[in-house]
C-alpha cells in the first residue's frame, strides 16, 4: 500500500478536523518491521502528535479498495461512530467509510461518511428519540 502524505484527523489541540501532515515514522526499537505509528502535524494549529498510521485505501489503478460487509456497523442514527469506521447503510444496500464528523447548526451531531456507490453523504448520529411517557408526564392534569 502507498504511503499519504496528508490524511483528515480531529486535532488534539486545536479541537478542529484539519489536513495532519506527516511528519516522520515511529520505529520500535531493534524492530525491522514497518511503523505502525507516525508522527503528523496539524497544518492549522503546528501542533504534533503521534496517531496510528494511516495507509492509501486505493488499489494501484486508482479504484478505491472495496469494504467488506461483514465487516460494518449497521447505520442507526442513535449510535455514535468514529472516522475511518464502516458502515452498512440498509436503505441504500450501500457501504463507506466515516470521513469526519462534524455538529450542525441546530445542535445535532453529523458525520460524513464516503459510500461505494452513492459517494460523500452526511448522515445524523447521537440522537435519541424523545420517550413518549415523558411527554405525557410533563402535561398538567386537568380536573
Amino acid at each position: 500500500m502507498a504511503k499519504t502524505k496528508y490524511m483528515m484527523y480531529e486535532c488534539a489541540y486545536c479541537r478542529k478536523t484539519t489536513k495532519m501532515e506527516l511528519v516522520g515514522d515511529m520505529q520500535a526499537e531493534g524492530s525491522q518491521e514497518p511503523a505502525l505509528k507516525a508522527w503528523y502535524r496539524c497544518t492549522r494549529c503546528k501542533h504534533t502528535a503521534l496517531l496510528e498510521k494511516q495507509v492509501s485505501t486505493q488499489s494501484r489503478k486508482g479504484e478505491p479498495a472495496k469494504i467488506d460487509r461483514g465487516s460494518c456497523v449497521t447505520y442507526s442514527r442513535e449510535l455514535v461512530y468514529k472516522i475511518g469506521q464502516a458502515i452498512y447503510h440498509s436503505e441504500w444496500d450501500d457501504v463507506g467509510k466515516v470521513i469526519s464528523k462534524q455538529k450542525t447548526s441546530d445542535g445535532t451531531q453529523a458525520i460524513t461518511v464516503s459510500f461505494e456507490k452513492l459517494g460523500e453523504r452526511r448522515l445524523i448520529e447521537n440522537m435519541h428519540q424523545p420517550v413518549e411517557s415523558e411527554i405525557i408526564e410533563s402535561v398538567p392534569a386537568q380536573v
